[in-house]
């Protein structure tokens, strides 16, 4: 008993310690959070909107420095996910990142959820708004199923679906201090509470992300030994799980895992540092860059305003023969 005892108070004090080492848990728990799904869109301005169970918006974030742009000027949170595709598309139209005079013009979707059922009905109220939009505006565009080749390779090598492939990815671009091994096991709620929460821990615009995770891989690349402590306090666990153990192999196995831990504490304060100096450092900037982005915003909404005019006063003077063109042109795309 008094074995067995000890074997416990060490496997759950490492368990604990994996819980406080990457942070694999959000803060809200999947029991307490609420079932969430997920749609990105693209044209070339590309975001990703977090959705709640009753198909509002509960996060917005841009993917690339163009989607910044746009979500710079909206607000989507409480909208529903159809009402902001809308915003989305509209918004990317004024800002000029919609050729209007274009032969096509694609908005390329991809949603996830766990109810498939829910998530196609996102899908299809997205398309309808979206492509009611383009007729109202007299664009030749459409929704598209978003693109998943370059992710295969990567599905392969995880071992793991296409569209876990795309997901993990992408907490691995909003979390470079993350690992691979911790982002594959979380559950799927739980990668979306880090998408969800990543301005609240985050908040740095996309044109501050990749000067953010240059620098934190080379912090992870100095502190390699502390992943590799990870992974031999991870084989001791396991070890001491055997029953089977004398008390002598147990207490030297116990006093390794000490060892170990301790160093480990000791460089885990060290990197945690580190990733939080880089992210002040960073996040000093924010401002900065937001007001950059809103300039730019503007100026390309000036430059658009003129041609956007002319190609409205022209939709209106043609309007059903223009709606009837591009049901006729989406129709041979289906």
């Amino acid at each position: 008993m008094k074995k067995m005892h000890k074997l416990f108070s060490v496997v759950f004090g490492f368990l604990m310690l994996c819980a406080c080492f990457i942070g694999c848990k959000t803060d809200t728990t999947t029991a307490q959070a609420d079932e969430l799904s997920y749609i990105s869109m693209r044209i070339n301005p590309e975001i990703e909107l977090v959705i709640d169970k009753d198909g509002e918006v509960v996060a917005a974030n841009a993917i690339n420095e163009d989607g910044e742009t746009v979500l710079g000027e909206l607000a989507l949170i409480g909208m529903t996910a159809e009402e902001a595709g809308e915003a989305f598309t509209a918004m990317a139209l004024e800002l000029g990142f919609i050729d209007v005079n274009a032969e096509e013009v694609n908005v390329y979707v991809f949603t996830e959820g766990k109810d498939e059922k829910f998530v196609k009905g996102l899908e299809d109220k997205l398309v309808k708004e979206i492509n009611g939009f383009f007729d109202k505006k007299g664009v030749f565009g459409k929704v598209t199923p978003e693109e998943m080749e370059e992710f295969r390779a990567l599905a392969t090598e995880w071992n793991v679906s296409v569209k876990d492939a795309r997901m993990i990815s992408r907490i691995l671009e909003l979390y470079p201090e993350k690992t691979l091994e911790e982002v594959l096991a979380l559950t799927f709620q739980e990668r979306m509470e880090l998408i969800k929460s990543d301005r609240e821990h985050n908040g740095l615009p996309v044109h501050l992300r990749g000067k953010y995770k240059d620098e934190v891989n080379a912090i992870k690349e100095e502190h390699a030994e502390l992943f590799e402590l990870a992974k031999e306090l991870k084989a001791l666990e396991l070890e001491l799980q055997n029953t089977e153990l004398s008390e002598e192999e147990l207490a030297l196995l116990q006093e390794e895992y000490a060892a170990k831990k301790a160093k480990f504490d000791e460089l885990k304060a060290a990197y945690d540092a580190a990733i939080a100096e880089v992210k002040t450092e960073k996040q000093k900037k924010v401002k900065e860059v937001k007001n950059d982005i809103k300039e730019q915003a503007q100026k390309r909404r000036d430059s658009f305003a003129d041609e956007l005019q002319k190609h409205d006063e022209k939709v209106q003077k043609e309007k059903e023969k223009i709606e009837k063109q591009i049901q006729e042109w989406r129709n041979n795309y289906q």
